[in-house]
């Protein structure tokens, strides 16, 4: 539909194939329904020529019962049209769907800006296909209505020609008048989306801080511009539709001019100048409907070109080979963190290995990279140079959705989702309630939750905002520790607690060490460090020591190491690799 040649197919392409059928079993019924809309002409054709010269009251019955039966299955045809095409919507839309929730989620996490406009668009695209199509499907049968009028006379004939050739010119002078203005105007409309969505979602900040004149001011500049385009592109087209209903206009008096020329002369009949008249009209609606829905065409044709293109930039998604279930090795190799849009990495030649069971903390001042190494671990932000490793695979050998659900992370900024405390838990998949009750319990939240006014059933609403910051830290900890994932990746775990939850998490550490979890976490607190079996210091990016927990600290804070060693057997040995 709006395929470019040589272009690399896409799931875009294979859900408008699934849907092609669709398409094509509408282009037949077009051309029924084409062919049903002569009735019109005829009828009057017969009526004119015939009845009233006849006055033959049995005759006009007769046609007149005929043709209200083939406008019954002409209104028969339009609506299964319009229901196949519907169909075929949803199959496109079943087909794309998820691969397109999937590419807003790689290029949300590579801060590309696209969010839920990619959704927008497949509706957009969508909707082309289940209406806006249909005008386009009327349009090849316009030659029938031409060959028809050329029948009664050739001048309608050579007038519906000439008619549909300028028709169709204004209707390109009106593509390109306004596809520029158009995409201009959908760009803005996109990042005045996206700043209003910024905004209202630091509502608090803004009302509390008294920062609403500015974002409002920028946010209108954002959106005078959208509006400047779109009043840009109304004035070409609108100019254009206006001389497409001119010459509309000038056409029918022509037709009925011309015609009654040709009937005083004798070279037609009275009724042969009305059914020119329609003919004629009924050749040039579908072009004239083409152009009405050119605006609409613009629209999904831009719409299909931003999917494509975020499609396009999709990285490789072949189907992963099924690997075991990690233990929990993780290592790293020369690895080289870069966030999305920034030119220099934020955490460099990362080296070493961790093995199954360890627990490592990374201490550092703030901006030093601990949190870009934690989300290169975790997979969200990928390597620059260099490769991290779990289990010895590297982390994009395995596949996300299948890796996820061995990994827990409890990231900074604590998102939660509209929907229960038990699914958020949960991660919004099957679960057992038990399931849901051991993670609780072992983030330290179950009685919290049980103090809620629904259990684990209360309704968090959107973001968790019914919930206090450290509520919000914790639950996301028992997400985090849901089913006992082999690598758990903690960043500032304990910036919401207060006591009682600091005590939580200390306990669940214990239990996840107990349990030969990997535990990986980063923290300016100096009483976190007791659960670390190791130490890993990062400053400025790289990483400038570590070792074993003790001898760390002492070098940390200047005192003296203790002489006897800690109770529990020692952890499995943390090395660098050089």
């Amino acid at each position: 539909m709006f395929k470019r040649s040589g272009a690399k197919p896409t799931i875009l392409d294979q859900a408008v194939l699934v849907a092609r059928p669709a398409v094509i079993t509408a282009m037949v019924f077009s051309f029924f329904i084409n062919i049903l809309a002569l009735v019109s002409p005829l009828y009057m054709l017969q009526v004119y020529d015939r009845v009233l010269t006849s006055r033959n009251v049995s005759t006009l019955i007769v046609l007149t019962v005929i043709c209200v039966f083939l406008f019954l299955v002409y209104g028969l045809l339009e609506a299964l049209r319009t229901q196949v095409l519907v169909r075929g919507g949803l199959k496109f839309d079943g087909v794309a769907r998820d691969p397109i929730f999937k590419s807003v989620l790689d290029s949300t996490l590579s801060r590309k800006g696209i969010g839920g406009q990619a959704f927008r668009d497949m509706d957009q695209v969508r909707e082309f296909m289940t209406g806006g199509l249909i005008a386009f499907c009327d349009a090849p049968w316009t030659p029938v209505f031409v060959i028809v009028s050329w029948m009664l006379h050739p001048f309608f004939g050579i007038l519906a020609i000439i008619a549909c050739i300028i028709i169709f010119g204004l209707a390109v002078m009106n593509d390109n008048a306004t596809k520029n203005p158009i995409q201009m105007a959908t760009m803005a409309s996109i990042a005045a989306q996206n700043d209003a969505g910024s905004t209202l979602r630091n509502a608090e900040v803004m009302k509390a801080m008294g920062m609403w004149g500015g974002l409002q001011a920028r946010w209108r500049a954002r959106r005078d511009e959208q509006v400047a385009w779109q009043a840009a592109a109304s004035d070409a087209g609108g100019a254009v539709m206006s001389g497409i209903k001119v010459f509309r206009n000038i056409v029918q008096t022509l037709i009925l001019g011309g015609g009654a020329y040709l009937a005083i002369d004798g070279k037609i009949s009275a009724g042969a100048m009305i059914a020119g008249s329609i003919l004629v009209g009924r050749a040039l609606a579908p072009i004239e409907g083409a152009v009405g829905q050119w605006k609409t065409y613009i629209g999904a044709r831009g719409a299909w070109d931003r999917l494509q293109t975020m499609l396009r930039e999709e990285k490789s998604a072949d189907d992963h080979m099924p690997l075991p279930e990690p233990r929990g090795v993780l290592s790293a190799e020369a690895a080289s963190i870069l966030p999305p849009g920034a030119q220099q990495p934020t955490m460099r030649q990362a080296s070493f290995r961790i093995d199954a069971g360890a627990a490592v903390a990374l201490v550092g001042p703030s901006a030093a990279g601990k949190s870009s190494l934690l989300r290169g671990i975790v997979g969200v932000w990928p390597c620059a140079a260099g490769v991290i490793r779990l289990d010895g695979y590297d982390i994009k050998q395995w596949d996300p959705e299948k890796l996820g659900r061995h990994v827990g992370y409890l990231p900074q900024d604590i998102e939660l989702f509209s929907g229960t405390v038990a699914q958020n838990i949960a991660r919004f998949t099957e679960f057992e309630s038990q399931e849901v009750i051991e993670a609780a319990t072992l983030a330290g939240v179950h009685e919290m939750i049980q103090s809620l006014p629904m259990g684990y059933d209360t309704a968090i609403g959107e973001g968790g905002a019914s919930l206090s910051g450290g509520q919000r830290q914790r639950l996301a900890l028992a997400r985090a520790v849901f089913r006992m994932p082999a690598l758990l990746v903690l960043d500032e775990p304990n910036a919401s607690l207060d006591q009682v939850g600091e005590v939580a998490l200390m306990e669940a550490m214990k239990r996840l060490k107990a349990a030969k979890r990997t535990v990986i976490f980063a923290t300016h607190k100096v009483n976190l460090l007791a659960q670390a079996d190791y130490i890993m210091v990062i400053n400025q990016g790289v990483i400038s020591d570590f070792g074993e927990r003790d001898p760390m600290l002492a070098k940390l804070t200047g005192a003296a190491p203790p002489q006897t060693p800690p109770p529990t057997p020692p952890p499995a040995p943390l090395q660098r690799v050089q």
